[in-house]
């Protein structure tokens, strides 16, 4: 059942993804030549609308392929920090409606985690996402990163409400938004659920806990051998 569930979405996926990949296309041609601020506006809410519905199709499509074993993963040393700047560039631009504030707190240099880089990615991304998306105005979002013996920690901080308590056992839930639909926020439900799915196929843990004035969600994944972190290095300072 879980394969031929995949296989249809996985059939759906291209089937939705060619034409809305024309009218992102479309879209992007007519925002450069369009000049007057409000039509350059409705373009740009096409184009947010359909890069959205490309993302939904995505988290989608990953969850059947985890559900059906279809999920390929290239694990390898990755530099942490140069993966959290990555992943803190690229959610950035969230956070200018809000004014939030995204700071990196720097652990000891040149860590190297074993994983997945871009799954990674997509995961501190959606953390990222949630912690914009369900903090205060003004507020901020704390990123850091240890070493906790042979295993690498990246926690994801807010300033926001945190979960409630009865909606915890929920965190991890496929769909289930935890009320976040009456606050009209966009989303399937499928971040955290997917987040914590490819943490877990990777070797890791992705866990959860509320704290005075936030939240705080945390990634452990294997440290990567002391010797590919040196040899790492090596390569880095040669000339």
């Amino acid at each position: 059942a879980s394969n031929a569930k995949s296989e249809f979405l996985s059939r759906m996926s291209h089937e939705l993804r060619t034409p809305l990949n024309s009218v992102l296309g479309f879209a992007q041609l007519l925002e450069m030549d369009v000049d007057d601020p409000e039509s350059r506006e409705s373009v740009a809410q096409i184009l947010r609308a359909g890069r959205h519905l490309l993302s939904l199709i995505d988290e989608v499509l990953d969850m059947a392929r985890i559900e059906a074993g279809r999920m390929d993963l290239a694990v390898e040393a990755q530099p942490v920090a140069e993966v959290i700047e990555e992943a803190v560039a690229l959610a950035k631009p969230l956070c200018g409606k809000q004014q939030i504030r995204i700071e990196v707190i720097e652990a000891e240099p040149d860590l190297m985690v074993l994983a997945d880089r871009r799954r990674l990615l997509q995961v501190l991304l959606n953390l990222l996402s949630n912690a914009v998306k369900y903090n205060r105005p003004q507020g901020s979002v704390t990123v850091s990163y240890r070493a906790l013996d042979d295993r690498i920690r990246i926690e994801v901080s807010d300033t926001g409400p945190g979960i409630p308590a009865e909606r915890v056992a929920r965190l991890f839930t496929p769909f289930d938004r935890l009320g976040a639909e009456r606050i009209s926020q966009e989303g399937t439900g499928l971040g955290l659920a997917l987040s914590k799915h490819l943490i877990d196929a990777m070797g890791g843990t992705l866990g959860f806990s509320n704290r005075k004035g936030g939240a705080t969600f945390h990634v452990d994944l294997p440290r990567a051998p002391v010797a590919i972190e040196e040899r790492g290095l090596a390569i880095e300072s040669s000339p």
